[in-house]
């Protein structure tokens, strides 16, 4: 994979979050995001990551705020 076009980096807690715009072999953009554990265990960290082509960047978006949203305004805990 190559270097992201455009990159943001959320520290949180024991995990650090990208969300990185690369191009794909066609020219199109695509999201990833990537979580790292931050922790000091010995053990190898893996990184996991998910890919959002362009048609379903929205679509995704849209469910994310609605998630956020309830557990703001909804969840008790």
């Amino acid at each position: 994979m190559e270097k992201p076009t455009f990159s943001k980096r959320i520290s949180a807690g024991t995990r650090v979050y990208y969300i990185d715009v690369h191009i794909d072999r066609k020219g199109q953009p695509y999201v990833a995001i990537s979580e790292i554990p931050t922790d000091k265990s010995p053990n190898k960290k893996q990184r996991q990551r998910i890919f959002l082509h362009r048609e379903n960047i929205e679509k995704f978006a849209r469910a994310f705020a609605e998630v956020a949203t309830h557990i703001k305004n909804d969840s008790k805990g």
